[in-house]
């Protein structure tokens, strides 16, 4: 049984700022609701080029993997507040049911980390969606920081919110070249254009191709093959896709 106020409400207000520009009802379960999120963000936010050493790092992703498992993470079920995540001009806003510890504006040197749901941060963190506890907000300080040139905003209420600033110029150059490349900026095309390109792919190759967890590239994968647009040849190991279009 899923409960009433199980619900994560994902909004755009950028252009019509009386409703929305799109809008995402998640009702379902914890992991889909994760990648419900992280798929929603890859449609409406930029992700500039940004290299850790010699490795490509997804700006956008690292951001947005914090904002879903603490929206599911630490949120308090019992209470009817929908979470909510809304995408615009110049932030992200974010909201979600609490139950404070203390009240005001959260800051690293004072910040001190509570398991508000510690069964499934448990899950999230062995499933590879969260790290350790409190390392949320170190990570959002991070890469905020590279992302705008600004810094998160945490605010620890009956009603907990994270402000996410950002450069208004981002969106606009992101809905430029989402324009342009409108095809390839969707998940499920992100994955077959690669596996074209190499039919051995794995799935690990795939995570960090799409930006999404395993369980939502095996998600996406599952619906390619029972859409009868993918096959796999061969053994899990041995074996090969093969895209059919």
């Amino acid at each position: 049984m899923m409960l009433e106020t199980f619900k994560t409400d994902l909004i755009v207000r950028r252009v019509n700022l009386d409703r929305y520009d799109d809008r995402e009802d998640v009702r379902t379960n914890l992991i889909e609701s994760f990648d419900r999120i992280m798929a929603f963000s890859e449609k409406h936010l930029p992700d500039p080029f940004y290299l850790e050493g010699s490795q490509r790092v997804s700006l956008r992703s690292k951001i947005m993997r914090e904002i879903a498992s603490n929206v599911l993470i630490h949120r308090e079920y019992m209470h009817a507040h929908p979470a909510k995540i809304i995408f615009e001009k110049n932030r992200i806003f974010c909201e979600n049911a609490n139950r404070p510890h203390f009240r005001g504006n959260i800051s690293l040197k004072d910040f001190t980390p509570f398991p508000k749901n510690p069964t499934i941060a448990r899950i999230f963190k062995e499933i590879g969606l969260a790290d350790e506890l409190g390392s949320g907000v170190r990570n959002l300080l991070k890469y905020v920081k590279i992302y705008s040139d600004d810094e998160p905003v945490f605010i620890e209420e009956d009603i907990f919110k994270i402000i996410i600033p950002f450069k208004e110029d981002l969106v606009n150059q992101h809905s430029e070249d989402k324009s342009s490349h409108k095809t390839v900026e969707k998940t499920v095309e992100k994955i077959i254009y690669a596996i074209k390109e190499n039919p051995t792919i794995t799935i690990n190759e795939l995570v960090k191709i799409t930006g999404l967890s395993r369980r939502g590239v095996e998600w996406n994968i599952e619906k390619l093959k029972q859409q009868g647009k993918l096959k796999r040849i061969g053994s899990d190991k041995g074996g090969y896709w093969e895209v059919i279009l």
